[in-house]
């Protein structure tokens, strides 16, 4: 064989040689890729897991039977830095949850970001289904069928007593997917009878067809309740509402209360109007609390709305009232009584009554509200301000363990116009009617999902220093380039 054939076969078997090794190596990625497609998951690479789910929620996940639908709103480009930084948060768990509800390759979580200045036709949707301006920096909400809830931002973040930033996206997210996706709603009783304010009312100043709407968005079902004409209370009521009887309730009724509460764990929302006799005196009694017939009158003008009414922003600690304090929010009331903790009341371990909300200090409650024309502080007779609106009593069931068990939740308001058709979608209210009523469900405790701490990194650094960081990361590299270049080009002369 000549030395010309030599070559010929030479570069022959070269060619076969790069060409299988083309081969073998798209052969090599393709079968990466579908490996990685069919065996595709998740790693969390943040400092302490950050955007990594709890076993918890991964657990209500494979639960879920209804798709749920998560809309949230892109920041535009000029927004400031925080709003991005929360978008970017919400953006990574969001991921994780549809990542963790997948089932034969299809996720029960359906992601939709949506630009509202670019999807005009999705903005559209967010104002005429779930009633959100879409102009508001990162809106959320998390929908399932007809049912959908509106995450806000006080809930996604909070500060501890370290001032440390802590994350509850996950607590928040839970929340609201087991809230809307639950198919059995929950029943809540509004009785009748005495003149009560009712669900199917449109009145604007007596009606509670807007609250009513809100439940059913909520997944919770309602129903009128008469108190004289049922034996008993009935065991699928997750709650009663009593809202402003007009006429004072007979003793058999108290006592259908009296049992429910005691006997059946029951939980009791009492709302009630001033200068109306409520005949409940004794079991609030027994629950220490105590709803003064008195009239609370509010004179300072910072606390006082256009319209007349009054405007509550004095809240105490409690998990009703801890979004409204986080958000600085507050509340349109009308005409009020006293629900105060009862200094009278004996002293019982298993009982604790917390006031939850309260007027001005400039405020008083006036006692000869009746007879009294002029509106005047009598330091004998009225009370001093601020004056408690509402309190919460919650009583432990002793075992014979030693041991106390949750046990009747009871709730009382001296004001029910908070709750009317022209007032629930004003100010916080709708806020703090549904927090109460989560509170008296103990929904608020279904969950177990701590807060993750936020972590941000600054790094500060001189010129120097820069100068410095700038030769390491730049010049010592690029010299090395630089001289293997030289290196090969020496070599090839």
């Amino acid at each position: 064989m000549s030395r010309l054939d030599e070559f010929r076969a030479a570069r022959w078997f070269f060619g076969i040689n790069r060409s299988v090794q083309i081969l073998l190596a798209v052969i090599f990625v393709g079968a990466i890729n579908f490996i990685a497609t069919s065996q595709f998951s998740r790693h969390d690479m943040t400092e302490g897991n950050r955007f990594s789910l709890s076993p918890e929620t991964r657990a209500y996940l494979r639960s879920l039977e209804t798709p749920v639908r998560i809309v949230v709103t892109r920041p535009p480009d000029s927004s400031p830095q925080t709003s991005r930084m929360v978008f970017d948060h919400l953006e990574r768990l969001l991921k994780e949850y549809e990542y963790a509800a997948r089932r034969d390759g299809k996720s029960m979580i359906e992601l939709d970001f949506i630009s509202v200045f670019r999807q005009t036709d999705k903005a559209e949707e967010l104002v005429e289904k779930y009633g959100v301006n879409p102009e508001k920096e990162n809106a959320i909400i998390v929908a399932s069928g007809d049912r959908y809830r509106e995450i806000l931002g006080p809930e996604l973040y909070e500060v501890n007593d370290d001032m440390e930033n802590l994350f509850k996206g996950e607590e928040a997210f839970t929340s609201a997917i087991l809230e809307v996706a639950q198919e059995e709603p929950l029943k809540i009783y509004v009785t009748g009878g005495h003149g009560e304010m009712q669900p199917d009312s449109v009145d604007p100043l007596r009606g509670l067809s807007q609250m009513a709407g809100f439940l059913k968005q909520r997944n919770y079902n309602w129903s009128t309740l008469d108190l004289l004409r049922t034996p008993e209370i009935p065991e699928d009521a997750g709650a009663v509402i009593i809202p402003g009887p007009q006429t004072a309730l007979l003793p058999i009724e108290v006592q259908k209360l009296r049992k429910y509460l005691d006997e059946q764990n029951g939980r009791v929302i009492l709302l009630l109007d001033p200068a109306r006799d409520h005949g409940m005196d004794d079991l609030l009694y027994e629950w220490g609390i105590l709803a003064d017939d008195m009239l609370v009158l509010e004179p300072s003008e910072e606390f006082i709305a256009a319209g007349g009414d009054m405007l509550v922003s004095r809240f105490a600690e409690h998990p009703i009232t801890k979004l409204l304090i986080d958000s600085q929010q507050r509340v349109l009331f009308g005409l009020s009584r006293p629900v105060r903790p009862d200094p009278g009341a004996p002293i019982d371990g298993r009982t604790t009554v917390i006031p939850l909300l309260g007027s001005s200090p400039d405020s008083w409650a006036e006692r000869g509200y009746r007879q009294n024309t002029e509106q005047r502080f009598d330091k004998d007779s009225d009370l001093e301000g601020p004056i408690p609106l509402g309190a919460v009593s919650e009583r432990s069931a002793a075992t014979g363990l030693g041991l106390d068990l949750p046990s009747g939740k009871l709730v009382v308001f001296g004001n029910t116009a908070f709750l009317s058709n022209n007032r629930f979608n004003s100010a916080a209210n709708k806020i703090l009617f549904y927090n109460l009523l989560n509170w008296a469900l103990e929904r608020d405790s279904l969950l177990n999902i701590a807060p993750r701490p936020v972590g941000e990194y600054q790094l500060t650094v001189s010129r120097s220093e820069l100068g410095g960081l700038f030769l390491r990361l730049l010049w010592i590299p690029g010299g090395v380039a630089i001289l293997g270049f030289l290196v090969y080009l020496f070599r090839r002369q």
